[in-house]
Formats: structure tokens, C-alpha cells, sequence
């Protein structure tokens, strides 16, 4: 599924577009390191590859970033056959496409998921967030359009996220390496409501789910999703999280 967003810029004190975004309007302004490393990985504004910049700077791995709009996606030696975004290689020939994939890889190489225990702890929270929370934060047209979001409502696997970060920091608890506090998990979860309150800057989350809105506002402030997203950003992500 294409993430397309329905933005024409990044602040979140702008408006909601009153018609469907052309493809110029889809562009965000979104900072990024470009390293050059054996990972490199292929995105642009408008996939979701910023929430992968955003764990490789966390795991501090050398990386390239490479501009797909730039480049011939139908080209067999594009890391995904489908054409589409974000996408990466690494060492030893390894292509991956998928957010999710790539985040779940990334975990397991750099970011100490060296036992099946481990790696069980941040799948399931990946794979809810591509499967079940994505579909509640983005409401899309036939055309891959965000058109809402479901957290204007009260749904009920967001009041059970809210109850499960209760006196936790973060979602993965104990299990030793990187993982042990943020992680993996957290760059999935908190990247889509987070990208909800850029989106949709009038949605409150605070008043309904205050665990989850100090989550995210914890989230938006680390030195990563600074550099990932830029800094006012991040600054504004962490006040409007916590927005009443």
C-alpha cells in the first residue's frame, strides 16, 4: 500500500486542504542525514521511509540515502520488484522492501535481537502497527489517499494501547540489548499517530488517551526524530501530543 499523504506542508498549525492533494503538494519537508555506509536505503517524503532514517539514526548505522523519485524503479536492480517505497540493500546482496521489513531486519542486525525471545517481543508490535494500527490512523480513498483518521473517534485498540503503556516508558520491557527500552516497536507505533498529529493538526489525543499522548511526546523529543524530521518539527509533535 502507497502512503500518500493529504498535506501541503509540514506544520502542523496549517489547515486541512479542502480537495485531494496533487502529487506536488504531497511532498514533505522532512530533514535527513545522508551517510554513506553499506546500508543504503530508497525513499522519498511521501513513503514511509522517514520512519526507517529515524531508527537508523537511533541505532547511530552509517546509511545512504538515496532519493527513489529519482531513479528507475523498473530497473531489476531496484531493491523492490513492486517499484515502490521505501526500499533497501545492504551487504552480502540483501534487498528489502516493506517499512516494516526493514525496520525488523534493521533491529535483528544492529539492534541487539539476537534470540527468538527477543526478536518475538518487537515482531508482534511491527506487525500490529503495519496490520491493525495503520488502518485506524489513515482512512484512504481507492487511490492510496489519506483522506482522515479513525483517532478523531474512540477506537477501541487505541483505548487498549493506552491502558498497556500505563508506567511503562516504552513498549518493550526487560529482554536485554537495545530492545530492552526504545526500539524497534516504538519507531512503529509512534511514527503513525505521530504522523497523525502532523496531518491532522486539529485531532487531540491527549484528552482521550493520555498515556499514549505522553508516549508520543517522549517519542517526538528524542535527538533521532529530531534529526530524522528536523527540529521544529519534532518540537511541535511533542507539544501538540500533549494538547488538551
Amino acid at each position: 500500500m502507497r502512503f500518500i499523504i493529504a498535506v501541503a506542508c509540514i506544520s502542523v498549525a496549517s489547515a486541512l486542504l479542502p480537495t485531494l492533494p496533487t502529487r506536488r503538494q504531497l511532498r514533505l519537508r522532512v530533514q535527513r542525514t545522508q551517510k554513506l555506509g553499506a546500508f543504503k536505503l530508497f525513499g522519498n517524503q511521501g513513503t514511509r521511509s522517514p520512519l526507517v532514517n529515524w531508527y537508523l539514526e537511533e541505532l547511530g548505522t552509517p546509511y545512504e540515502f538515496v532519493n527513489a523519485a529519482a531513479v528507475d524503479r523498473s530497473d531489476p536492480g531496484y531493491p523492490n520488484p513492486f517499484g515502490s517505497m521505501p526500499a533497501a540493500a545492504d551487504d552480502g546482496g540483501v534487498e528489502l522492501f516493506e517499512s516494516g521489513a526493514i525496520l525488523l531486519y534493521l533491529a535483528d542486525k544492529y539492534g541487539g535481537l539476537d534470540t527468538p525471545e527477543k526478536r518475538a517481543e518487537v515482531t508482534k508490535w511491527v506487525m500490529w502497527a503495519n496490520a491493525s494500527l495503520d488502518p485506524i490512523c489513515f482512512v484512504e480513498n481507492d487511490r492510496g489517499q489519506v483522506l482522515d483518521t479513525k483517532l478523531r473517534g474512540e477506537p477501541k485498540a487505541i483505548k487498549t494501547l493506552d491502558a498497556l503503556l500505563a508506567g511503562r516508558e516504552w513498549l518493550v520491557q526487560g529482554g536485554g540489548g537495545k530492545e530492552a527500552s526504545f526500539g524497534a516497536a516504538d519507531v512503529a507505533v509512534a511514527s503513525y499517530v505521530l504522523y497523525v498529529l502532523m496531518f491532522f493538526p486539529q485531532v487531540k489525543i491527549a484528552p482521550k488517551w493520555p498515556h499514549l499522548a505522553q508516549y508520543c511526546a517522549r517519542a517526538a523529543s528524542r535527538p533521532a526524530y529530531a534529526r530524522a524530521f528536523g527540529s521544529d518539527l519534532a518540537a511541535q509533535l511533542a507539544d501538540s501530543a500533549l494538547r488538551t
